[in-house]
């Protein structure tokens, strides 16, 4: 039976939504349109333009939309942790990364494509920057702020460059980065 359509339909601007994160996760920033959420959605053209009037409000929903799923998995991840000893937090930061790698690469590409477009769009900024704050208020409940930063800087560094390498890092080059950050020099 086909989705309930017209003005009764209240799942529409969620379906809408729905598809928006899918194209952004299949095609990037630069595949999203009205018309194609529409196709993606199944909905009529006039509906996308209805709920989000421009491109920026499609991007910047599905954007929020697709962080706080990611907020919620991290938070759920950082809960897990316990109360970690720094050689525990680099080897689950090291198993983050690579559990990113594995299975989140087009979250995380969508996420570093948004984080370029805002250097040029600060309309995009607000909906950049909701992926690093999440990492650091969860990576600050086990350090400090300022080495969660600093850690979510490094962390950074690395997905984007194993993002756009031949092969994945070793363990050894996810690791001694963060070890730099968390062992105290002795």
């Amino acid at each position: 039976m086909a989705a309930k359509r017209g003005p009764a339909d209240p799942g529409r601007r969620e379906r809408i939504m729905a598809a928006t994160q899918r194209l952004l996760l299949e095609e990037g920033i630069g595949g999203l349109s009205h018309r194609a959420v529409a196709r993606e959605a199944g909905v009529p053209l006039g509906s996308t333009t209805y709920y989000f009037e421009t491109l920026d409000d499609l991007l910047d929903g599905a954007t929020r939309r697709l962080t706080e799923q990611y907020a919620h998995w991290l938070h759920e991840w950082g809960a897990g942790l316990g109360d970690p000893s720094p050689a525990e937090l680099i080897e689950h930061l090291a198993d983050l990364v690579e559990t990113q790698l594995a299975g989140s690469r087009a979250e995380l590409v969508l996420s570093f494509e948004l984080m370029s477009a805002a250097m040029r769009r600060p309309e995009l900024r607000p909906a950049a920057v909701l992926y690093a704050e999440t990492e650091r208020e969860v990576i600050a409940a086990h350090t400090d702020p300022h080495t969660a930063r600093a850690l979510v800087l490094v962390l950074d560094g690395i997905l984007l460059q194993s993002l756009a390498a031949r092969t994945p890092p070793s363990r050894e080059e996810i690791t001694a980065p963060l070890a730099a950050l968390l062992t105290p020099e002795g």
